[in-house]
């Protein structure tokens, strides 16, 4: 478990940083009554498995994630607030435990596909994690498992909504993917990703040849705000909206890409 939570915290991408932002103190610890019946059941198959994110469950049920329901609400209602998903289609690429498809559904979105390759190997089993939340929720969510250069409208189709949060950096070729992914798109695409060379007031990408960035080979792209803007225009998209990450701020930018300006 050591081992799999230090592969897993790798395919993070979080920035280091010298002085990071400040994040609000954690509430003290509840003493909530012990579970029991079905629902320390259901915990303990919980506990079984890796997490990154922590989902409510209900009925007192959290899973162990490394990123908790405070820090996974700030981001949501960051990717999901200018949104209206009422009777939408929503695309999640790299959904991993699930949690934005789940508040995607929880949105009311009309149908919300799942797709992961990566993290639902057999080493991460985050699509294990994924049916097991998806079952307590009771939420009904199409899943598939499908890489990201796979995944063009020949063979899922379009969607009003395409979330593509924490993927960018972490692929070869990104600028490929997001062609597909303006293809995927039919309203507003969400990109979340690292963002680096600040500093540089021009378009500007970083390569990270081995593992610079958090010791994660896997992590190869450190795009700026404004490369990311100009790639999601050249891809297609006609306005695009930028917002710092609510916790860790410019180290991360949430960027909605609207087809129609």
């Amino acid at each position: 478990m050591a081992h799999l939570k230090s592969h897993v915290k790798r395919l993070l991408g979080w920035q280091a940083m010298s002085h990071p932002p400040a994040v609000p103190a954690p509430e003290p610890p509840r003493h909530d009554p012990p579970l029991d019946g079905p629902a320390a059941e259901l915990l303990a198959r919980a506990k079984a498995y890796y997490w990154f994110h922590s989902i409510d469950l209900g009925n007192g049920v959290v899973t162990p994630g490394s990123k908790s329901v405070e820090l996974l609400c700030a981001e949501a209602n960051a990717i999901f607030g200018p949104l209206d998903l009422r009777g939408k289609s929503v695309l999640d690429i790299g959904a991993w435990n699930g949690n934005f498809s789940f508040e995607a559904k929880q949105r009311q979105a009309a149908r919300v596909l799942a797709t992961d390759h990566h993290c639902w190997t057999q080493d991460v089993k985050g699509r294990d994690t994924f049916q097991l939340a998806k079952a307590a929720l009771n939420l009904e969510i199409d899943e598939l498992d499908i890489d990201v250069p796979e995944l063009t409208p020949d063979r899922v189709g379009q969607f009003d909504v395409v979330l593509f949060l924490g993927v960018f950096y972490h692929l070869v070729d990104p600028i490929q993917a997001l062609q597909n992914l303006a293809a995927l798109t039919k309203e507003v695409a969400v990109v979340e990703s690292h963002l680096d060379m600040g500093n540089v007031e021009r378009p500007a990408m970083v390569f990270y040849p081995g593992a610079e960035l958090n010791n994660d080979p896997t992590n190869w792209w450190g795009p700026n705000r404004q490369c990311m803007e100009a790639l999601l225009k050249l891809v297609g998209f006609g306005r695009i909206a930028y917002q710092p990450h609510p916790i860790v701020g410019s180290a991360r930018g949430i960027f909605h890409a609207y087809k129609q300006s």
